[in-house]
């Protein structure tokens, strides 16, 4: 309880205060406000890539000659807006500043995910069919303000972390510029897919993903591995307390093992993708996937929905809708490929992804982008 308590005094107290001056640039710069997590300024444990991903906007923003504050994107502080010449990110704090008429502010949307009207319209649809189906519940986890609308139409750039899809739930609703660029995976160099044994562990699956179990699809792969012991699923991931009782005995199952959260710099990650072959996410809305980006890194082959943000057909095989059926109809394909092919794709999967979303690589297109945005205004 005491735990609890000092959790939540923290929370409250880092989301309401804005880190000034993180990089510790000159006072006569002009300053940035980036709208993002200022949670990684207080610990750096690298658990997801916005860790990562902040540092280096923050890094940047820095080299181009701007003083950067930071503040996290729930913020509902009153926020003198009139201090900065740039607003960077998403959440409250960005939406609030359309409310500062006379701010002349520059606003650069950074979009992590996909659109909020495809992101909260696909999980509420994927929830209210596990309720349907299991007569219970469950409430979404993973839903947007639908308030942060004027962020998306009334920008003057859009940085958007993904593909042509993701981008697609986007250009319906603004007219402002847009700039794709991919997002970064957790690359650890502990996995390498030639240590991969394809012909015996071809049967194994891996689904990584963090909150929103429903909304990743994780349900639909359960049902789906239920009516196949043949098959093995691998779950790491949270442990969402209503999900576990609606789907509590699928999980005693043989053939599908939940880990937890696991580390991915952890020797426990490293021998669980080992074991497998496969990395499953049927989630029915991302910017792009991360959590599939680290897993292919590892050298595991991408069984996807479009939705993950992902080329998923260059590098493994698309699950076609968000279905136990789709789901079977892909897994079917997969078996009739040979050791070979499936070594191949493996191969190409890793590849693709340690030389396109490397942390090197984000800060290279990242500072393209911004530097060609600041020098335009």
């Amino acid at each position: 309880m005491v735990k609890k308590i000092i959790s939540f005094v923290f929370r409250v107290i880092s989301n309401n205060r804005i880190l000034s001056n993180v990089t510790n640039q000159s006072k006569d710069k002009s300053k940035v406000l980036v709208s993002y997590t200022t949670l990684p300024f207080y610990t750096r444990t690298n658990r997801h890539t916005n860790s990562q991903e902040i540092h280096a906007i923050a890094e940047i923003l820095h080299e181009l000659g701007f003083r950067v504050d930071v503040v996290n994107y729930t913020c509902e502080k009153r926020i003198n807006y009139s201090d900065y010449k740039i607003i960077f990110g998403f959440g409250q704090p960005f939406e609030n500043s359309f409310r500062a008429s006379n701010s002349p502010l520059i606003r650069i949307y950074y979009a992590t995910g996909a659109h909020v009207f495809h992101q909260n319209a696909a999980e509420a649809q994927r929830v209210t069919a596990v309720n349907t189906r299991y007569n219970t519940n469950l409430l979404p986890r993973r839903l947007v303000s639908w308030c942060w609308t004027l962020s998306t139409n009334f920008c003057d750039h859009l940085i958007i972390l993904g593909n042509s899809w993701t981008e697609s739930t986007y250009k319906e609703y603004t007219n402002s510029k847009i700039s794709m660029m991919n997002a970064t995976a957790l690359l650890n160099n502990l996995s390498n897919p030639k240590n991969r044994n394809i012909s015996k562990n071809r049967m194994n699956f891996l689904w990584f993903g963090s909150s929103g179990l429903v909304h990743k699809g994780l349900d639909l792969c359960l049902i789906f591995f239920s009516e196949h012991p043949e098959l093995t699923l691998h779950i790491c991931g949270p442990k969402e307390e209503d999900f576990f009782r609606v789907f509590e005995d699928y999980f005693r199952l043989p053939n599908i093992v939940f880990h937890g959260f696991v580390s991915v710099n952890s020797s426990v990650f490293l021998d669980i993708s080992t074991k497998c072959v496969f990395a499953i996410l049927p989630s029915c809305s991302e910017g792009q996937a991360t959590a599939l980006l680290t897993a292919m890194g590892t050298g595991l082959i991408p069984v996807a929905t479009r939705f993950t943000g992902i080329d998923v057909t260059k590098y493994g095989y698309l699950i076609e809708a968000l279905t136990v059926e789709s789901i079977a109809a892909t897994v079917s394909v997969i078996e009739g490929e040979s050791d070979e092919v499936l070594t191949v794709k493996s191969e190409k999967s890793a590849r693709y992804v340690n030389r396109n979303h490397t942390l090197r690589k984000f800060k290279k297109n990242m500072r393209k982008i911004l530097a060609e945005i600041t020098n335009e205004e």
